[in-house]
């Protein structure tokens, strides 16, 4: 007798995507479709059996905020999302991607200048993936896919910092508002990109994304000199489409950020624009931060502004692995970003920098700030407000592949305890005798975590 299915999965603790309790259930597939659920199915029907107790059955997880956008021209596999069970990946997010190639016009680098710093991948490695790009347009970059062996499906927004690249350059993105002429341009394109299958426009506001190349190291990427109106215009296109505007908090200026967040209002606007908010926020330093947010979420989404805002956050603790302070979270101290700014192989660059007391005592002053438990900004950490999400906080920050091989997996706490122990004349505070040459390049006396940073 053939077989009914070709699968059938039993005892699986399954869900079934609704929101809904899971429940213990055999299912049956059919040609990649489940076909059938229940209790105790036939497994004389089935070519294949999987016992499954104990282990969970889920429908494919979509992961919408992702930056997978070169990586997966490199490793279309995606192996490490599909083996978490990741099915669809969503790329194009924060104003950033590949869909207009390269643009690289003379001495311009579009993705290396915007990717290098935001995304902390080094200049070399974008180069090299930026050289085997063969599209140049929205189109051409949506087929491109049918010729890769896709590990998960892709889905991708246009990105707005591209697309301002696109009409008006590098340069004049970043330095000037463009002209009605550009403006009509970018609708014409996004309208475009809307047609093929986009799924909306994506924006950024978080203020640590900057450009890495010079002359434009102290300059944030594209979207963010985007004024209200030129965004108010690009999502109508997306509005009139039904798509997705995705984009991320501007975290300085919280009014100014409810202000921009009002374009998914469809009181205001004609209809609800579906809105996908995102930071990754240290929610523990800034809890109140996080309330409001909601409570933004919540005003916008009542029938008096008919809005669609969603935020997203981390419902789980979230590890950041870096190099030193080379990391896009960094960037919000000016002392760190002018850091991080140096090309990566500068090293005497840095040192000389670190080394110049004005960078001394910025770096000491950004450090402290909100820390010092006396002023107007303390108030504002204590109460959940702080002015600076930079974790700062030596027992949350650990060593990884440190020069001493001992402190790998201790936290700078730790290793700070030592070094005063040691400086106030306790030898026995350094372990080794690597340990105690570390200890002796210390400054005699250890205020705080600023000195020994």
């Amino acid at each position: 007798m053939a077989s009914t299915w070709d699968l059938l999965i039993k005892g699986a603790t399954f869900f079934d995507g609704s929101g809904d309790l899971p429940s213990v259930q055999d299912v049956a597939v059919r040609e990649g479709k489940v076909v059938a659920r229940g209790e105790n199915l036939p497994g004389g029907h089935a070519e294949a059996v999987v016992e499954a107790s104990g282990q969970w059955l889920l429908p494919g997880l979509l992961d919408i905020h992702t930056h997978l956008d070169l990586e997966v021209d490199v490793e279309p596999a995606l192996p490490e999302v599909v083996r978490h069970g990741t099915t669809t990946v969503v790329v194009g997010n924060c104003s950033l991607g590949t869909s207009f190639g390269s643009q690289k016009t003379g001495d311009q680098e579009p993705i290396v200048d915007c990717f290098t710093r935001v995304e902390n991948i080094p200049k070399a490695v974008l180069r090299k993936v930026t050289e085997k790009i063969t599209w140049d347009n929205t189109g051409d970059y949506m087929d491109h896919f049918k010729d890769l062996p896709l590990g998960p499906n892709i889905a991708t927004f246009v990105p707005h910092s591209m697309l301002r690249i696109e009409v008006m350059g590098l340069k004049d993105s970043v330095s000037r508002a463009p002209t009605e002429a550009e403006l009509v341009q970018m609708e014409a394109l996004l309208e475009t990109a809307m047609q093929q299958g986009y799924m909306g426009l994506s924006t950024d506001g978080l203020p640590f994304h900057y450009l890495s190349n010079d002359p434009n190291t102290a300059k944030r990427i594209p979207t963010q000199f985007a004024s209200f109106r030129e965004l108010r215009r690009l999502l109508k296109v997306v509005r009139k489409y039904d798509r997705v505007w995705q984009t991320t908090p501007i975290l300085e200026n919280r009014l100014m950020a409810l202000f921009y967040f009002s374009l998914t209002s469809g009181r205001l606007f004609g209809k609800p624009l579906k809105t996908s908010a995102l930071s990754a926020m240290e929610m523990t330093a800034a809890p109140k931060s996080g309330r409001l947010f909601l409570k933004v979420a919540r005003l916008l989404n009542t029938w008096l502004f008919k809005g669609k805002l969603h935020f997203q956050a981390l419902g789980t603790n979230f590890r950041v692995w870096s190099d030193g302070i080379v990391s896009p979270l960094f960037e919000e101290m000016t002392a760190t970003s002018q850091l991080i700014a140096r090309e990566y192989d500068d090293v005497e660059g840095r040192q000389k920098l670190m080394h110049d007391p004005d960078w001394v005592a910025l770096f000491r002053k950004e450090w402290m700030h909100g820390r010092t438990g006396g002023d107007f900004a303390s108030w504002k950490t204590r109460h959940g407000f702080p002015d600076s999400l930079v974790i700062r906080d030596g027992h949350k920050l650990i060593f990884d592949g440190a020069p001493i091989s001992h402190w790998d997996g201790e936290s700078m706490a730790q290793v700070m305890e030592r070094v005063q122990r040691f400086k106030a004349g306790d030898e026995t505070a350094a372990r080794s005798r690597a340990e105690q040459t570390a200890f002796e390049e210390f400054p005699a006396i250890l205020r705080d975590d600023a000195d020994f940073m």
